[in-house]
């Protein structure tokens, strides 16, 4: 059998689109359909969904030693500070990559504070541990991710337009 061959062929579209600059020339800033904020620096702070919940993970972390026996209150109320503070930063900073890694590496120091700390013996105390720093890991990997592309995959309101 030969192939069918259409009488009109479909046609490409462009993919190669140029970006130019508005405004003054003193004025830096890319205003274009396919440039997102993000990629130029721009993005609004705290946007980022994942900043304001760790902040209130730390929250949680200084003031769980309240209802949580056995909970060591020295270590998870530097924690919780340390969170709230890094917490703080990234949502200050429109994107900021090493705010993140911070909250990375307290996360995983939450996480094994379970594993090192005094309240080996306490199952309530370790499980709040892993959870708490697990979800501290898991929200700094989404918003660094997020940091990155410039966008999130799951808001589609986030795209302005000039």
């Amino acid at each position: 059998m030969m192939a069918k061959k259409y009488a009109n062929p479909p046609v490409k579209s462009k993919t190669t689109y140029s970006v130019q600059k508005t405004g003054s020339p003193s004025t830096s800033t890319i205003h274009h359909p396919l440039v997102h904020e993000a990629t130029i620096g721009n993005r609004r702070r705290w946007a980022a969904w994942q900043d304001w919940l760790s902040v209130g993970l730390g929250i949680y972390l200084a003031l769980a030693h309240l209802w949580i026996p056995g909970a060591p209150t020295a270590l998870w109320v530097t924690l919780g500070v340390l969170v709230i503070v890094s917490s703080l930063w990234a949502g200050t900073t429109a994107s900021s990559t090493l705010a993140e890694f911070v909250k990375m590496v307290l996360g995983v120091m939450v996480f094994l504070s379970a594993l090192f700390g005094a309240h080996v013996e306490e199952r309530t105390a370790m499980l709040t541990s892993w959870m708490v720093g697990a979800a501290l890991v898991i929200l700094a990997v989404i918003a660094s991710y997020r940091n990155r592309s410039g966008r999130s995959a799951t808001n589609p309101h986030e795209y302005q337009y000039a």
